[in-house]
């Protein structure tokens, strides 16, 4: 990709949180590669070890950072182990991180060109520890990335990544089985459920049940909607939520990740199992 190094902003997303060195540390180590490298925090507060919830960050906001950016992914639960280090090239941008699955979806959403096999120990830092490669390896070899590096001079090229599924709708008569992909800071619950897939319920009239309680209203903005009633609507990836307008709809339907959610058509008889 032709673009001047310099305008490769190297983004960071982490389940480092705030609370531990970790973050400055990576950055530091970056800088001290690179001085001039350009550092956006995409987020350091991913779930502890929870891969499908890096990797759901990293897909949904990919398409908004120019491109050439490279990305430093790093939720690692298999560090130390046999799990391989990888730089994905991408038709648009670069992916550094573990091959657990963490970079597949962006990856694919963005067409793979090359998978290179982290390898040469000479863009790590001198001593590799088996507990934190974002600073020993995949910091520096993101800071050499946007400092000029080829990215074939970091290893060799292989042929596949370790993919991730996010679970999909289950259908079932007259409806479908949600799950519970993702629950962000305001307590909206984001399901598996995409726009166009809730397209042929909204038309018709639904229910949407968790925990008991059935959902069915459908709003376009969190201002139309009633206070204190949860609601569903499209959040801005373009995946239906349950919402609670002022109010946290996790909280308040004792939802967490990978809950199921019945959705049904309304009229349908709601064969749930007693969810």
């Amino acid at each position: 990709m032709p673009h001047p190094t310099d305008s490769r902003p190297i983004v960071l997303l982490t389940d480092f949180g705030h609370i531990d060195a970790f973050v400055g540390i990576l950055k530091g180590v970056i800088l001290s590669i690179h001085p001039k490298a350009r550092m956006v925090d995409l987020c350091h507060e991913v779930a502890p070890q929870d891969i499908g919830h890096g990797a759901h960050l990293l897909d949904i906001s990919l398409e908004y950072f120019p491109k050439g950016s490279i990305f430093c992914a790093v939720v690692d639960p298999g560090v130390g182990s046999s799990r391989r280090a990888v730089l994905v090239e991408t038709t648009d941008y670069f992916l550094v991180g573990p091959d657990n699955g963490v970079l597949w979806p962006a990856a694919g959403r963005n067409r793979i060109r090359r998978i290179i096999h982290l390898t040469r120990s000479r863009y790590f830092l001198p001593q590799v520890s088996t507990t934190f490669h974002g600073r020993d390896i995949f910091g520096p070899v993101a800071a050499h990335l946007s400092a000029g590096i080829d990215p074939g001079a970091f290893g060799p090229q292989v042929s596949c990544l370790t993919p991730f599924a996010f679970p999909e709708p289950k259908p079932i008569a007259g409806g479908m089985i949600l799950t519970v992909r993702h629950i962000d800071t305001f307590g909206n619950i984001g399901l598996n459920l995409t726009r166009e897939q809730f397209r042929q319920f909204a038309d018709k009239g639904f229910c949407m049940r968790v925990n008991q309680v059935d959902i069915t209203g459908h709003y376009h903005s969190y201002a139309a909607a009633p206070e204190k009633i949860p609601f569903v609507m499209t959040d801005s990836a373009g995946f239906m939520e349950i919402a609670v307008k002022n109010g946290d709809a996790a909280s308040r339907l004792h939802v967490k990740k990978n809950d199921p959610v019945v959705l049904t058509a309304r009229g349908e008889k709601n064969d749930d199992g007693g969810l």
